[in-house]
Parts: C-alpha cells; structure tokens; sequence
C-alpha cells in the first residue's frame, strides 16, 4: 500500500441501502488537496443530474483535509459536500469540532454516504470496523440527547459525533447537521439530507492511525515559530480569545452596519446593542472551550430556560437579535439554543421567520395563517414559537419549512417582494449595502449566498494600499462604499477560502480577518514540511481557483444557474440606508453589473452567461467536464 504523509490514504464509501462499505485509496485525486476539493470531486462523478437533493441517490461526503489531525491552530475543520435541498446546486457546509481529526486517526480522509436505510440508522465508525446500528430510540430526540446516547451505547465518552435533530428528521430544508452538539454544519439543508438517508448520527473513533509527518522535527519546528511570531501576536486572535466571534462582531457598535428586520435597514443604535452585549450573555455561560488543538478557544456552553447549548456567535445575534429587532439577550440565545437542538441552520431559519414577521405587518398574512401567533418584530417568544412549528413542521412552521420561494408562491399577495433571495436561498446578512465587496462575495457564492466564501473580512479594516498591494496584489480597498477593486478582492478570497477548506483550517484565525495569518505561503510551508511533497503558495491559489471553477459548473450542470444569478435582491438596490454613517448607501444596478464583469474577466469565464469558458477549463486542466455537460446539451462559450 502507498505510504502517505498528512494524509490518511484511505476513502470510505457506505451504501446504507445495501449496508455494505468498501474502500479507495486518496492517492489518485491528491490533486485536489482533500477536505471541500476532494468531496467536491467525488460529488461531480457520483451524482447524477436527475438525482433530487432528498433522493437516495444523493451523495453527501465527509471531507478531512492533510492539516487536520495536526497540532497547527485552527486545523479542526470539516467540510460536508452534496447537492442543496434548496438552490439544486452545490450543497457546501463546514464545521469544527474533533470528528475530521478522528476521521484521519480512524484512517479516512473521506467518507462518501449513498442510498437509504431502511430503518431510523446511525453508523459507528471505529478504525477499519463500520457497524450499522439500529436508531430507532434515537429518532425524535434533539441532538444533544443524540450525541450523549450513541456515546453510552457505545461506552466511550470520546466518541466524536454528527448528529441530525427534529428538523433533519423531518427534511426542513434548512435543516442542518450538528457537529459534536455545538458545531453547525449548515448550508444547504445537510441536515434534511441525512434525514432523508433514515441517517440520525455518524460517530467515529480513531485510535490506530496518527497523523505522520515526512519532516516531524522542520515541522513541529515551523508550527513553533509561526506560533510564536505571528500567531500569539495577532489582536484578531486575542479579541476572539476573550469574546468570540460575538465580541469582535460588537466592537465597533452601531459603526457597523446590521441586518434589521428582515434586511428593510442596516442601522442598530447602541441604546439596543448595549442591551446584547457581550457580558449580558456571559451571565448564562457555564464554561469556555475549544474545538480540537485550537488555543483561540473561542466557543463556550451555556444554559438558558432549562437547557445547554453551544454558542452564541455574531450570526446568531444578527439572526435572531437584530434581524428580529429582538433586544433581550436571553430571547437571542433561547432561539440560538432552539436551533442547536433541533438541528436548523440559523441564518436561513432567521431568513423565514423575519420574512413572514414582515409579511404579517404588512398584513399579507393574519393570525389565520399563523395559527393565532401575532408575529412582531422585537418579540422573541413568537420568534421562538416559530422556531419550534418549522422544526415540527407544524401548521405555519410547515409552509416556511419549505423555504421561502415555495412559501411567498403559495401565499402570493406581493410577499415575494419581501424576500431576499439569492439562487433560491434566503440572505440573512448585514453590510449588504455599504460593503460593495462583501455583498459581491455573499451573492456570487456557489452555495447559494453567505459570507464565507468570497466576502473577505478585510473590507472592514481599512487595510492601507500598501499593504494589500504587497500581501493581495490588489490596489486600494479601503474605501468599502467603493466598487474599485472589489472584484478583485472577491476573487482573491474565494480561491483562499477554498485553500482552507481543502486543507482543513478555520477561517478565523486566518487572512479572512487578519491580513498576517496564514498567508498560503504560509500554508504551503506547513503542507510541505507535513507530506513531503512541493507546494507553493501560488500552486495553493491555482488549486482554489480550479475548485471555485468546478463548483460554478456544477451549478450550471444541476441547477442552470448563470448571471442572472448573480444579481443583488431588490431590497438592497431600491432602499438605500436610512441612519448612521453609511446613510443613502445602496447597491447601484450599473455599477453592480461593471463589477459583475470584472470579477468574470478575473476568472476567465464569459461575461454574457458568467459560465466558465473551455480555454479556462482547459487552461486548469478540467477537460474531463465537458463530456457530461456536452451528454446534458450545455455549450460552454
């Protein structure tokens, strides 16, 4: 068998319909690194175009990268790929915790799940045994009840799980996976895809295969030093230490512009913000920890009504505190904690909820069709209330468990115009009228919408020209109401979002907030020391270049998607900012489209369709493509 360093070797495929496993070495599609660019890979070839997102022909695959499993801060990251139970494109999702690290300690660097079961099921992977075991007691039990039973069945507490809730089991679209109890793997309703394979949970341990170094000592030795003088030093990793995400996320106070009420403005005064400060949260917390080997340490627990959730987060005070207009920290975390349990994405739960708050005061929708609920915004209990009927998909909940497209259908009356959509996924964001770039970012996704693909942070830093021409090779972004440079911006980010995805980092100690972490130069120093083999950073960028390309052809492979796609909801072009210091902002349709067509010129993909051209494809090597989409009549330009 071929010896591999960093890498575990092995690919784990399970047929849960047939309940048999077999395995494939990783050593053919290295090309593509591991973690996203692997499962994206694998996805390509096994799935077919006709295949529904809840269909047992539906792949979902678990990607480890070479870095996880290290010592290297931030390496816990892993990546869930499949087809998306509301866009039809690319389902991407990526999570911590410790299951990528047991997964290369178990000896997979990626498992690959097919069919469905027959009954309620959940695997139990421990090195090269796979059992199926019977989940019938677990079905209808929230994810932490999940997570504590498969590990007393299993009589070890350190078994690393992902596990579905309610809203998995009942295939809400944007139901997510959980992540050992805390950690969401979201977009793209995993959780309604593994609910849809009778999957509750996968546990796995991994005892027989550590990680191995082809050059320990220059590596440990490299970890030392960049530790040392970059890492320990950077003031993005010290204020997420002391407050996590949540605590950067509130430093600059109403400077920083904020989703409310379902995306109608962008402007939170303190008088609310002071009321969701940190501290006020802190009141709740039980402890601090960390996902596996990283020292930012910027999760905790907490208990709120009766129960313990992980979090809370920036997203979940957007979702659930500023987009409700809800200013009582202990609503915010009830909602955030509702999520954790029942296994739904915030952001997307967040979406339809404030969509139909405000269908309900512009009285498109009455207490008919809520089920009695008056729906306010700055009320946390109905907001909590709906939470619970989506997850259940009970009465009202059910129609918005269904996502918004189908819902504003079906209810009609002008509630389309309310949503903000993007390739038929709801936006729960903020800054998406001043911060030109990060609204390109967010809506050019491939996933559908959301920041952490091409929305770079530094938008937000007032990064001098020098510095990003020196460490991006971009000009001046420091204006972030301009659209100069922005494309550009975008297009870097997202090929380095796909570097740490594929290798397993985290994307918040990194350049994506702070402009001195991890540097892919960086990144290939590590992957060379760990595997042996010559990385630059510049081969890193390419790789994640040739990975964004083959997600936008996917897209347009299952779902059609093109330019048309790639435009901004109305909401953001027609009502510019009312308050604060990015008053009249919006996103204006000209110049949109001007920086539309730079950022398609920066991938080599035609302005008219914004589909990759064959010269690019060519050019990266991804010939093999065009058989497929020639067989399903799709000319590239």
């Amino acid at each position: 068998m071929e010896e591999y360093f960093g890498w575990a070797g092995k690919i784990l495929f399970v047929d849960l319909s047939r309940k048999e496993t077999r395995t494939e070495a990783t050593g053919p599609h290295l090309d593509w690194l591991g973690g996203r660019g692997i499962n994206q890979w694998l996805l390509w070839n096994a799935l077919d175009r006709e295949a529904g997102a809840l269909d047992p022909e539906n792949v979902m695959v678990l990607g480890a990268g070479p870095l996880n499993g290290t010592l290297v801060p931030g390496s816990a990251r892993l990546s869930v790929d499949f087809k998306n139970a509301l866009t039809g494109g690319i389902g991407s999702a990526n999570c911590g915790g410790r299951f990528a690290p047991e997964m290369k300690y178990a000896g997979y660097d990626h498992i690959v799940l097919s069919g469905r079961a027959a009954r309620p099921t959940y695997l139990y992977i421990q090195d090269e045994e796979v059992h199926f075991r019977d989940a019938s007691e677990l079905w209808g039990q929230d994810t932490w009840a999940a997570d504590r039973m498969v590990k007393e069945r299993e009589g070890d507490p350190q078994i690393s799980t992902l596990t579905i809730g309610l809203a998995g089991e009942k295939r809400v679209k944007f139901a997510c996976i959980v992540g050992d109890r805390g950690r969401a793997a979201a977009y793209g309703g995993s959780g309604a895809v593994m609910g849809s394979k009778n999957l509750k949970a996968i546990a796995i341990r991994g005892k027989k295969f550590p990680v191995r170094a082809a050059r320990p000592d220059a590596f440990i030795e490299r970890l030392r030093k960049f530790r040392r003088e970059v890492f320990e030093k950077s003031r993005a990793v010290r204020v997420h230490r002391e407050g996590g995400t949540l605590g950067a996320y509130l430093l600059p106070g109403e400077n920083r512009p904020h989703g409310v009420k379902n995306l109608q403005g962008d402007f939170w005064g303190n008088a609310k913000l002071e009321k969701v400060s940190r501290d006020k949260f802190d009141v709740f917390m039980t402890r601090r920890h960390s996902c596996f080997a990283c020292p930012v340490y910027c999760l905790a627990l907490y208990r709120v009504r009766g129960f313990l959730c992980e979090g809370i987060q920036a997203n979940s005070l957007r979702a659930f505190g500023t987009n409700m207009d809800v200013d009582c920290a202990e609503d915010v975390l009830h909602a955030h904690g509702l999520c954790n349990l029942y296994g739904l994405d915030c952001d997307q739960t967040s979406a339809a909820v404030a969509w139909a708050i405000e269908c309900f005061e512009r009285e498109i929708i009455s207490e008919r069709d809520t089920d009695g609920l008056v729906l306010r915004f700055g009320d946390g209990n109905c907001v909590s209330r709906l939470i619970w009927k989506i997850a259940a998909r009970q009465g009202f909940g059910d129609l918005l468990a269904r996502g918004i497209p189908e819902a504003s259908r079906i209810i009609g009356g002008g509630s389309e115009k309310l949503a903000a959509l993007v390739k038929n996924a709801g936006i729960m964001e903020a800054a998406m009228r001043s911060h030109k770039g990060w609204a390109l970012g967010i809506v050019t996704s491939t996933r559908g919408a959301g920041h952490l693909r091409g929305s770079s942070g530094l938008e937000f830093q007032k990064i001098p020209p020098e510095t990003s021409r020196r460490m991006l090779r971009i000009e001046d972004i420091s204006d972030p109401t301009s659209y100069r440079n922005k494309a550009a911006l975008v297009v870097w980010q997202e090929r380095y979002k796909g570097i740490l995805d594929m290798v397993g980092l985290c994307a918040l100690p990194s350049m994506w907030m702070d402009i001195t972490l991890f540097s892919p130069d960086d990144i290939a120093g590590f992957l060379k020391d760990l595997t042996g083999k010559s990385f630059t950073g510049e081969d890193l960028m390419e790789a994640g270049e040739k990975l964004q390309n083959l997600e936008r052809v996917f897209n347009l492979f299952h779902a059609g998607f093109g330019r048309v796609d790639d435009l901004p909801p109305q909401k953001f072009v027609k009502t510019p900012v009312q308050e604060g210091m990015y008053k009249g902002e919006r996103l204006e349709e000209g110049k949109w489209s001007q920086m539309l067509d730079e950022y398609y010129d920066l991938h080599g993909w035609d302005r008219e369709t914004g589909w990759p051209t064959r010269q690019t494809l060519s050019a990266l090597g991804l010939e093999s493509l065009f058989e497929k989409l020639s067989k399903a009549g799709i000319r590239l330009p």
